[in-house]
């Protein structure tokens, strides 16, 4: 499938996801209003719109907007959606991504995330003959570990980044072990390996950040309106680093896999957005990558042992020895056992 054809294929699987999580909760009439559906599936309030206007005006269901309920309702009971074609393909991305996203948001959030797919699969029992429970049974994930999140404390997050609201935060510093209070714009949420990060503008830095969102002990979602950073770029921001750790001036990497290492690295899609591949005749491959920092790739590379040489810089080269260097005096045995042996 060409990429357009998958790009539409998941629009398409996410507004349908859109469709029938405003209908349960309009059949449960409860206030929902556009920000309400932003904030839920973080998109922007035009997308939420759209939504609104496709089940009111293709969908012909009884939807009109309350000025005093400040929200949208159904004006005549609605018993079932009308039949929304979807192919065994849909079901199984949308299972998927429900499998995923309980265990990529924590177990507060998955929680809500698995009941609200349930209700999801469960207004599609009318209109489809397919097995739920056999198509489920048949794929599975194992995520990563992550961090537990507070599910009020994120819902709070993402109304304030929609909203453009200006938060003050306990934060907890895990460098230097220590609480800190921070004032900052939210610009952003980022999921990185399963963790969920808020990129703001830090006042007290006086530039864009990285917070941890399980690291944020209280918060405190302000009346203030912020405007988004002058000159400030998020693609560009986002695409610096390695992962989620970044620094300020750019610095070119090279790393040689070796032969054996490089079979399964052709098979890996890039690891960096700036990254370059060259077939060496020996057979290894050569990877050159330009980041901002160099702690994530220190990490990235030492998780392959000896497959894996830095080129260059010579900084991240000399890292890598002193850590060898701490690792051997970890490892190290004295002459009655292991060091860590008690008598």
């Amino acid at each position: 499938m060409k990429f357009k054809e998958q790009s539409s294929h998941r629009e398409h699987l996410r507004h349908l996801e859109r469709v029938f999580w405003i209908d349960q909760q309009l059949r449960a009439s409860r206030n929902l209003n556009n920000n309400d559906i932003a904030a839920h599936f973080e998109v922007n309030v035009k997308t939420a719109q759209r939504t609104l206007d496709f089940m009111r005006d293709r969908l012909k269901l009884p939807i009109e907007y309350s000025a005093e309920r400040r929200g949208w309702y159904y004006t005549e009971p609605v018993f079932a959606l009308p039949a929304i074609e979807l192919t065994e393909g849909d079901l199984v991305a949308i299972l998927l991504a429900e499998k995923l996203s309980r265990q990529y948001r924590g177990t507060a959030i998955g929680q809500h995330v698995e009941a609200a797919f349930a209700k999801v699969l469960g207004a599609m029992t009318n209109t489809i003959s397919i097995d739920l429970g056999a198509l489920g049974e048949a794929h599975s994930f194992e995520a990563a570990a992550t961090t537990e999140l507070d599910h009020n404390l994120f819902s709070r997050l993402g109304h304030a980044t929609i909203q453009r609201r200006r938060i003050q935060m306990t934060y907890f510093t895990a460098g230097r072990g220590e609480l800190t209070q921070r004032k900052a714009d939210p610009l952003h949420l980022r999921n990185s390996l399963g963790d969920w990060y808020l990129v703001a503008w830090d006042h007290l830095r006086n530039a864009p950040r990285d917070f941890l969102v399980s690291r944020i002990r209280e918060l405190i979602v302000t009346e203030e309106q912020f405007d988004w950073p002058k000159d400030f770029n998020l693609d560009e921001y986002l695409n610096q680093g390695f992962g989620m750790i970044r620094g300020r001036e750019p610095i070119q990497v090279e790393i040689i896999f070796d032969e054996y290492q490089s079979r399964w690295m052709r098979e890996r899609t890039k690891f960096h957005s700036t990254e370059e591949r060259e077939e060496l005749p020996d057979g290894r491959l050569r990877v050159r990558m330009q980041v901002t920092a160099l702690d994530g790739v220190k990490r990235f590379v030492m998780q392959y042992g000896a497959h894996a040489a830095v080129i260059q810089p010579e900084q991240l080269r000399q890292a890598i020895r002193e850590e060898i260097e701490a690792m051997r005096t970890t490892y190290q045995l004295s002459t009655g056992g292991s060091q860590n042996d008690s008598n």
